[in-house]
């Protein structure tokens, strides 16, 4: 009997998320590895397919070429086809830096669900890092082929925070580089008076985390600029 108040609390926590759009610049240097690894999912708020990361220098030839910042870069597993999606919500893919390890070109293509949105093939070198500009909007998924390729420095924008219930406690996450953002929190959306939460965010999987308890008092929060 006492588990139905608890319940009620957690759906009024996450009854609202007040959504502040930011970039975010992945480049991986925050993951630890040995040599190479498999990104997990949940970093940067993705799940990732295929999409390993690699320290440059222990892969050598055009990953370290493709490493623009240190020390780590990404590349597809294999020379297999790589993919990237978010779990809730949409996100834009803005641009990245390309590096062909083997290939003399990328298709990416963007989808929102299963809709084609965005399919583009772009040519990539192996003696430098090329910069392309997607500017691929409001899609859920990116699917990339091409042979063999190193990415670093990927900026993406979406919807920044999320609110997920983990027991008797509440997990808010939203990326590092959602700069001069602030998460605050209010009682009443009628009329609201926000405050500013207390806990000093902690960096857990390329995201700040803040775990918040369930108390007697409904929460709506935001992200406020």
């Amino acid at each position: 009997m006492k588990r139905k108040p608890m319940l009620g609390l957690l759906l009024a926590f996450i009854a609202y998320a007040g959504i502040a759009s930011a970039s975010q610049v992945l480049t991986f240097d925050d993951l630890t590895t040995s040599c190479y690894d498999p990104i997990p999912n949940g970093y940067a708020g993705l799940n990732w397919t295929n999409v390993w990361v690699a320290k440059g220098l222990c892969l050598g030839d055009g990953y370290q070429i493709g490493t623009i910042s240190s020390p780590n870069v990404a590349f597809n597993g294999y020379g297999q086809d790589a993919a990237f999606n978010v779990v809730s919500g949409t996100f834009s893919l803005t641009s990245a830096y390309v590096t062909s390890v083997y290939g003399s070109s990328i298709t990416v293509k963007g989808f929102k669900g299963s809709m084609l949105v965005y399919s583009n093939a772009y040519p990539v070198s192996g003696v430098a890092s090329t910069f392309i500009t997607f500017g691929y909007e409001g899609i859920t998924e990116v699917y990339i082929t091409g042979g063999k390729f190193a990415l670093d420095n990927i900026t993406i924008n979406g919807s920044s925070l999320t609110i997920t219930p983990l027991g008797t406690n509440i997990i808010l996450r939203w990326p590092t580089n959602a700069n001069g953002l602030t998460l605050q929190s209010t009682t009443d959306l009628t009329s609201p008076a926000w405050t500013t939460n207390s806990q000093v965010p902690v960096l857990v999987n390329g995201q700040n985390t803040v775990t918040n308890p369930v108390s007697g008092t409904q929460q709506f929060y935001r992200l406020n600029p």
